[in-house]
């Protein structure tokens, strides 16, 4: 469990109202669109809507707009969750305003230093815990009137988030005009349909009046991972419709001139170019341009302009239970130790492999087996097993790959000068980090400790912030194996059981004395006591005869 503990220097009183009103502000009660000092506001052409309520929403108005029957057990429930959704507000206020003292303007390791304290005290993830602070900081600094009104529980969380959302890409400057114009708004009362098209008024306004982004900025290539692990990935490619569109029609002509090439080489018996998975060759027909688009653009030489490109400098594993890979079971494997795969998909792939390798994991827990090391520097074996045991980044939190970006490092540190004092190069003593956590940890801002049991206790921040224990990353397919396993061993010795009591006669003294009623209606009375005491008995003979063995994955690895 993390504790966090709120920066000294920025702490301040729970109760203190949000960041101070810019000059000229509007009162969030007022929406004459004049500003505190008689003034008008520079630009007269943002939408100013008196955007009110056709009647305040109170306990007996919720109970006319919902047609219910007053006293009612439903009107009493409404009016609970009225006010429950107004302290949800309160409460969201409060933690916008403990998260913005958390945040760093400059790019330091303080600033990664609190965003690692605050993805654990949140049980979330470092890249969404670095967004929900600048949220906050937005929040709290520029759009102070619509954080009062959250603070009163006059707006709800989610309008609140979906403001966040939309002026995200902005100014600070259009963000301060939206959230004068929300703060005067009657956000206590009006509905939801109603707020959320006058923000989308308001948003398409701004966009309108500020300078369209460039395309030529926008070029990147995206990797998108569905919200299925069905073993399937996106590859998003933005840039100007032109560039997109050439790129759209080359890749069109391309599979067409090859959708040709195959026909022909399937009528004259020629080699066939682009036969996926050998499909052309096996149904006797063309790919479809759907197929082809994408074989060409996967299976294509990459142009860098003569630059070379390394080698990779790791192999990709996909952790196949054994039992999967046999075909015994359907457990999913998993692709570089992040993503789950279906098992036929995984069965297809090691089947295109030469080599498979082997590892070996603990048969109930999963845990990697280690390998044994005595240098500074980790061995290649090491290193591959480290990328096995922590796939992303060890920091609690991080989703960064350990593939790339990525370096082992010593929890205890290892001493130079006197290797026999420091921590030793092994493997219950290193982990991969990513090589900003790496730097973060050199510099003393957080301290991970190796416990005997194979946890790591993670401290953050001097003096410390945040800490919490994280167990050893392990296998997930193995104890289900495990259980599978131990699920068939006793239908074995049920069985075994069984057949002693048949031996025994003991069967036919129970059909006899119950007759059709034991067999017709399933076990008498007492039967599954006499049923255990009978395997007792036989068990006890097996010991004594020395027969009675654990099965042979309770002490060992199956494989």
């Amino acid at each position: 469990m993390a504790a966090i503990a709120e920066p000294a220097s920025r702490r301040d009183d729970a109760s203190a109202a949000p960041g101070p009103a810019a000059p000229g502000a509007l009162d969030p009660a007022s929406a004459s669109g004049v500003t505190a000092d008689g003034t008008l506001p520079l630009d007269l052409g943002m939408p100013r809507p008196r955007v009110k309520a056709r009647a305040p929403l109170t306990e007996d108005s919720l109970v006319s707009r919902g047609g219910l029957e007053p006293a009612s057990a439903d009107a009493t429930t409404a009016s609970r969750l009225l006010h429950a959704v107004q302290e949800d507000s309160r409460r969201h206020a409060l933690h916008l305003k403990r998260l913005a003292a958390f945040h760093v303007a400059e790019d330091d390791f303080e600033r990664e230093e609190h965003t690692l304290a605050v993805a654990i005290a949140l049980r979330t993830t470092t890249d969404k815990a670095r967004r929900l602070i600048l949220d906050a900081h937005i929040a709290y600094t520029e759009m102070p009137r619509t954080l009062e009104r959250l603070a009163r529980g006059e707006m709800p969380v989610e309008w609140h988030e979906r403001m966040l959302h939309a002026t995200r890409d902005m100014t600070p400057f259009r963000r301060g005009e939206i959230d004068e114009r929300i703060g005067a708004w009657d956000l206590a009362s009006i509905p939801s349909d109603r707020f959320f098209a006058e923000l989308r008024t308001l948003v398409a306004w701004c966009d309108s009046r500020d300078a369209a982004p460039d395309p030529v900025q926008s070029r990147c290539v995206e990797l998108e991972k569905g919200f299925r692990d069905d073993g399937t990935a996106s590859l998003r490619i933005t840039g100007p419709i032109p560039e997109i569109l050439a790129l759209a029609r080359r890749l069109d002509s391309s599979a067409r001139s090859v959708q040709a090439a195959q026909r022909h080489a399937v009528r004259d018996g020629a080699p066939i170019p682009f036969d996926l998975d050998d499909a052309v060759t096996t149904t006797g027909r063309a790919l479809s341009l759907a197929t082809l688009r994408y074989a060409i653009i996967t299976r294509t030489v990459l142009d860098t302009a003569g630059v070379e490109v390394p080698a990779p400098r790791y192999r990709v594993n996909v952790t196949v239970p054994a039992l999967t890979m046999m075909g015994l079971a359907d457990t999913p494997a998993t692709f570089d130790g992040r993503t789950p795969i279906p098992a036929k998909l995984a069965r297809d792939l090691a089947a295109a492999e030469p080599v498979w390798h082997r590892v070996l994991t603990d048969p109930v827990t999963g845990e990697f087996l280690p390998l044994p090391a005595e240098r500074y520097t980790p061995t290649p074996a090491m290193v591959e097993h480290l990328r096995l045991r922590n796939a992303s980044c060890a920091v609690p939190g991080c989703t960064r790959s350990t593939t790339d970006d990525a370096e082992t490092d010593h929890i205890h540190e290892f001493d130079h000068e006197d290797p026999a004092r420091g921590g030793p190069t092994h493997l219950a003593n290193l982990h991969r980090l990513h090589f900003g956590h790496h730097d973060l940890k050199t510099a003393g801002h957080i301290d991970p400790v190796r416990h005997p049991d194979g946890t790591t206790e993670w401290t953050v921040g001097s003096p410390p912030l945040v800490s919490t224990r994280v167990a050893p990353d392990r296998d997930l397919a193995t104890p289900e194996m495990a259980g599978w396993l131990m699920e068939q061993w006793d239908i074995h010795r049920a069985d075994e059981d069984w057949k002693a009591m048949v031996a025994c006669g003991e069967v036919d003294r129970l059909m006899r004395e119950w007759g059709p009623a034991y067999e017709d209606f399933g076990d008498p009375p007492g039967t599954a006591e006499l049923l255990a005491e009978v395997a007792e008995e036989e068990a006890a003979k097996k010991r004594e005869a020395g027969i009675d063995q654990p099965p042979p994955w309770a002490s060992a690895p199956p494989f």
